[in-house]
C-alpha cells in the first residue's frame, strides 16, 4: 500500500485511528476506527457529506463508538502492536480503485467513504447505509461540494 498516494487528511485520520484503536485496546485498525476519525476532523469532507444528506455526524460517531466499545480488547503488552486490519486493507484497495476510475491523482476521504459505505461485512458500512449514506448519494453531494 502506497500511503504517499493518500491525501494528508486520510493520512492524518489513519494516524488518529491507530491511537483510537489503541485506546480501545484493539490490535487492528478497522473501518469503524477510521470513520470515527474522519467524522472528528474539522472541516472534514465526511462530516460535510453526512450533513448535506441530513445524517447526523455526531449520531453516527456515537453509534460507531458504541460498537467499538463492545469489541474484544487486548490488555497488557499484547496491545502494543497495532496493524491495519484486513477489512480496512480492502477498503483502501477499493478506494484506490475508485480514485483511479475518477482519474484522481490521490486517494481522498471521499473515496474511502464510498468504499466504507459499500462494505457489506462491517458495522461502519451498515451504519452509513441505515443513515441513507450510499455511493450514489455521496456522489450527488460531491457534485455540490466540489
Amino acid at each position: 500500500m502506497r500511503f504517499d498516494k493518500f491525501t494528508l487528511k486520510v493520512q492524518e485520520a489513519l494516524q488518529e485511528a491507530q491511537s483510537l484503536a489503541g485506546s480501545f485496546g484493539h490490535q487492528a485498525i478497522e473501518p469503524e476506527h477510521l470513520l470515527v476519525c474522519f467524522l472528528r476532523q474539522e472541516d472534514g469532507i465526511a462530516g460535510a457529506i453526512l450533513n448535506k444528506l441530513n445524517a447526523s455526524p455526531q449520531k453516527t460517531e456515537r453509534e460507531l463508538e458504541s460498537y467499538l466499545k463492545k469489541q474484544p480488547s487486548v490488555g497488557g503488552s499484547g496491545a502494543g502492536q497495532i496493524y491495519i486490519g484486513d477489512r480496512l486493507n480492502k477498503i483502501f484497495d477499493k478506494a484506490t480503485t475508485e480514485a483511479a476510475q475518477l482519474k484522481d491523482e490521490y486517494v481522498s476521504a471521499e473515496h474511502v467513504l464510498v468504499a466504507i459505505a459499500e462494505e457489506k461485512e462491517g458495522q461502519a458500512g451498515k451504519i452509513l447505509r441505515q443513515a441513507g449514506i450510499t455511493r450514489e448519494n455521496i456522489f450527488k453531494v460531491l457534485v455540490d461540494i466540489r
